[in-house]
């Protein structure tokens, strides 16, 4: 059963994943916009639905009605080409949900002016276009949306009244421009609440990346220079492992001790002591490749994981010129003369060896370096 799912996993698309990417697209932002289009689209169809029978059962005539039925057949597929060519992407509001919602607007307002006797029917889509767009547009939009639409609709009722008195009748339709500025207003400042929900919701969710990324830091990285922490090597030891087990390359690793480093912190003091520490830090991020990974072992010690190379290099190149670096750089801003030298243990990966086996050669070899004068690599 299991590897059942594995083939149907990686098995092609099928043909309704491939249709809908040809539909949707694969952009998880653009796919969202489109749907929207695609379900504005299907209310539309419903509308050409409901004029049609209107039309076929005389509820009103087909002149006026049949522009209305042309500007809402046109407008869904005018949308999704906009969107699905990528046209949309020029502008600030890639969604387009602002005019989206004024062409809805104005189609119900159009509407409302040729349905006649049922004309008073049309003003529940206003609401609809209006929570339409209160997922989508900023607050200031939504007022503009709600101002437009007010102001629009006030012109079509008074002139409807003052060229159709007998089924545009004045008092009703003064009864319908109040009802609909209320429900319209409530549901823009509905709509402004949700904004500034979304925008609080954003705000914290960002907030939360980035402190999870300060976590994930924390977790891997050792605080006072910056370089992978213990844990995070031993990660990284174990990846390196699986991959030479798999047939890549093979590694090195170099434990580094810095000489002296208790003479330093009793005779220049403890924040001496840590400019060190960074300045080992520092110039082993500049003179060490960018394949080489270097960390924070513990106190003075540093591990250096040294990837095999094509064609293979000698890692005794890499800890000298890390060498060369320190003894020509300063370890602290306040003792400018103070270099720093260290000793180094030396020794390459052996395959199925344990991490342990591998640092206690590379430590024994450390001792050995130490034992011979310092400031020295010794290889095992």
């Amino acid at each position: 059963m299991a590897a059942r799912n594995e083939l149907d996993a990686s098995a092609p698309p099928g043909r309704m994943q491939r249709f809908a990417s040809l539909v949707l697209t694969n952009d998880r932002d653009q796919r969202r916009a489109i749907t929207m289009v695609l379900t504005t689209t299907a209310l539309y169809s419903v509308c050409l639905a409901l004029l049609s029978f209107g039309v076929l059962y005389d509820v009103f005539p087909i002149g006026n009605i049949s522009i209305l039925a042309l500007l809402l057949t046109l407008s869904g597929p005018v949308f999704y080409f906009i969107i699905r060519s990528g046209l949309n992407l020029r502008f600030s509001e890639p969604k387009l949900a602002f005019p989206q919602a004024l062409v809805a607007q104005s189609m119900v307002a159009f509407a409302y002016a040729v349905c006649g006797p049922i004309h008073s029917a049309t003003i529940v889509f206003l609401a609809v276009v209006t929570v339409y767009g209160m997922f989508d547009m900023s607050m200031r939009r939504v007022r503009l949306v709600l101002l437009y639409t007010l102001t629009v609709m006030g012109l079509v009722m008074a002139w409807k009244v003052r060229t159709d008195p007998q089924v545009y009748q004045g008092p009703l339709e003064l009864m319908y421009f109040a009802m609909m500025a209320t429900s319209l207003t409530a549901i823009s400042m509905l709509s402004m609440l949700v904004s500034k929900m979304r925008k609080r919701l954003r705000s914290q969710k960002d907030e939360l990346a980035r402190a999870l990324e300060r976590i994930q830091v924390a977790a891997t990285h050792d605080e006072l220079t910056g370089l992978d922490n213990r844990r995070h090597m031993i990660t990284l030891l174990g990846e390196h492992i699986t991959r030479r087990a798999r047939g890549g390359p093979g590694f090195a690793v170099a434990l580094a001790d810095i000489d002296f480093f208790k003479n330093v912190n009793d005779t220049h003091g403890h924040r001496v002591g840590d400019e060190a520490l960074m300045t080992f830090a520092h110039v082993a991020r500049a003179t060490l490749r960018s394949t080489d990974i270097v960390a924070r072992w513990g106190g003075e010690e540093f591990l250096l994981l040294l990837p095999e190379t094509n064609p293979p290099g000698d890692p005794h190149t890499a800890i000298e010129r890390l060498r060369g670096g320190l003894a020509a750089a300063s370890a602290s801003a306040h003792v400018p003369d103070l270099r720093i030298a260290f000793s180094t243990g030396l020794t390459r990966y052996i395959d199925g060896e344990p991490i342990d086996d591998m640092i206690e050669r590379a430590d024994r070899a450390l001792y050995a370096a130490k034992d011979a004068g310092r400031n020295r690599t010794v290889a095992a």
